[in-house]
């Protein structure tokens, strides 16, 4: 039986095969698409300029004009080839009443606007620019700018050719058309930016809270800024500020938007301050109040956003420094180990094996030859076992294999056999809840607590408790001895300061309570984290 597909012929055609269905609806997808995506930017740019000129109330220029900014960031992160939406919506709001000729010298001027700021802030600020460094808000500005600064002049050309506007008025007219096209901009191209970077928007509800009392704040403060005199106009720059601070770009570029939209639609209603002036001289009001309020929010939150991220280089720069000193010292820990360490141990074997043939060749080992064996034994003992407390002090992610526990508690023992202090040592026998880094910054944060206790403290007893409760692991450290006051200039020197940068790094706190006279305590607590396989190699 034959598969070829059916065919319909009509006589004296030629005999053409059906496409098979899949292939057509795969090339007719992304057309479809990008019909559906025209349309949806034409819509919107469309809107905009409705609500635009809903809000206009100085001649043939809207006090801010927002459809640009639309357009921008459409092309901007959908990419150039929508730009038939931009067109088709710039010529749905054109003015019939207008000569042709300068109908379609706006639409021109328009579109170049829009085409200049894109390509400007692709050639910028890259393909996915966030703004949060000065110089890409910079950049942002200039190509801003730069747009509006032709769309004036082609739009001032064309009306002036039509007859629509007279000589005179050209400087005002270029003027409020070029803050109205940039006022537009700066408020949704920013919000656009950075509401569209990848991040992630899972929010606290305390977060959540903050957000909605901050608009709500810029809500009333526009109020009641504008309800006044000149005088209260720039109350709502503390909200403005507020927001940058705390939410950074993506705060800043919402508080400007509700801000500016409560600035023209109150000035639009005839109510505010501004309308006290002349109808040009309130757009210009307007205009200048809401790019001054858009500028130095978005500068802010760029300044504050390029804080946080050196802190974090900062921070990540100090891990890093923390890891390569940690790698030395692992690397000198197992040079020793495999170098001196088994050097003493094979001196002690012939030692013993000198002392042996002294004695089976009938040598007096208690004579002096013998005694000078014994003591070159015990010496070499000795030397390895300071040489294997050496190497376990400088690498104690030993401590992976048996824990924080009891490494604390052979480091305690070790300090009880050659001191006066008798030094407890409890906790959990399972194994923490810690990361390798955490864990070896608290051993060293209790090493150092316990030199402060034998060097300054004069006590006879210390105790070292860890516990484990509601994600945090807690280890305290206290003795009996003569204390100190923290809260003196030296603040108990550089050993207090060196167990604070331990705590810090491991991400935790340090608090020390000390009363002169009664001891001291310090606590240390660290987040619990799944505590990492511990590393193959043995010291």
């Amino acid at each position: 039986m034959s598969t070829a597909p059916h065919t319909s012929v009509a006589p004296g055609a030629p005999i053409v095969a059906d496409a098979p269905a899949g292939l057509a609806d795969a090339r007719l997808l992304p057309a479809l698409r990008y019909a559906l995506g025209v349309l949806l930017l034409a819509a919107g740019y469309y809107g905009a300029g409705q609500a635009s000129l809903a809000l206009q109330y100085t001649g043939p220029v809207a006090a801010i004009w927002l459809p640009v900014g639309v357009g921008v960031a459409a092309l901007y992160l959908g990419g150039l080839r929508f730009w038939p939406g931009v067109l088709i919506g710039d010529l749905a709001l054109a003015d019939s009443a207008q000569p042709l000729g300068s109908a379609l010298g706006l639409t021109l001027g328009n579109m170049a606007d829009v085409l200049v700021i894109t390509l400007l802030l692709r050639r910028l600020l890259g393909r996915r620019g966030a703004l949060d460094r000065l110089e890409r808000v910079g950049g942002m500005i200039l190509a801003i700018a730069a747009g509006a600064v032709i769309t004036a002049t082609v739009a001032m050309a064309s009306l002036r050719a039509g007859g629509v506007i007279g000589g005179s008025d050209v400087p005002t007219f270029w003027r409020s058309w070029f803050l109205a096209d940039a006022s537009g901009s700066l408020v949704v191209v920013p919000l656009a930016l950075a509401w569209a970077q990848p991040g992630s928007l899972e929010w606290s509800r305390r977060d959540i809270w903050q957000g909605v009392l901050l608009i709500a704040a810029v809500i009333a403060l526009s109020a009641i800024a504008l309800a006044g005199d000149l005088a209260l106009t720039y109350m709502v720059f503390p909200a403005l500020i507020g927001a940058a601070l705390r939410f950074g770009d993506r705060g800043a570029t919402l508080a400007v938007a509700v801000a500016a939209g409560m600035t023209v639609w109150l000035t639009a209603n005839e109510m505010g301050a501004f309308v006290s002036h002349s109808i040009t001289d309130s757009a210009l009001s307007t205009q200048l109040y809401l790019a001054v309020a858009a500028l130095t929010t978005l500068c802010l939150a760029a300044i504050v956003d390029e804080r946080r991220r050196g802190a974090l280089d900062l921070a990540a720069s100090e891990r890093r420094a923390g890891q390569r000193a940690a790698e030395e010292r692992h690397r000198i820990a197992r040079d020793l180990h495999d170098s001196v360490s088994q050097s003493l141990f094979s001196a002690r074997l012939h030692l013993r094996t000198a002392e042996r043939a002294l004695t089976s060749e009938g040598m007096d080992a208690a004579g002096s030859g013998g005694q000078e064996l014994a003591r070159a034994q015990q010496l070499t003992a000795a030397a390895l076992a300071e040489m294997r407390a050496l190497v376990y002090e400088l690498r104690p992610d030993g401590l992976a294999d048996d824990g924080l526990v009891v490494g604390l508690t052979r480091h305690a023992t070790a300090v009880s056999a050659c001191e006066d202090v008798a030094i407890a040592v409890r906790g959990p026998e399972e194994r923490l809840p810690l990361t390798t880094e955490a864990e070896e910054q608290l051993y060293r944060l209790c090493q150092e607590a316990i030199g402060n206790v034998i060097k300054h403290a004069g006590a006879t007893e210390a105790a070292i408790d860890v516990a484990v409760d509601d994600g945090t692991v807690a280890v305290l450290v206290r003795d009996d001895g003569c204390g100190f006051d923290p809260a003196a200039p030296s603040g108990g020197g550089f050993g207090v300061r060196s167990m604070r940068t331990r705590a810090a790094e491991a991400g935790g706190r340090l608090e020390i309570t000390s009363v002169p006279g009664r001891g001291t305590v310090v606590l240390a607590e660290v987040p619990a984290h799944s505590p990492e396989a511990p590393s193959g190699d043995q010291a």
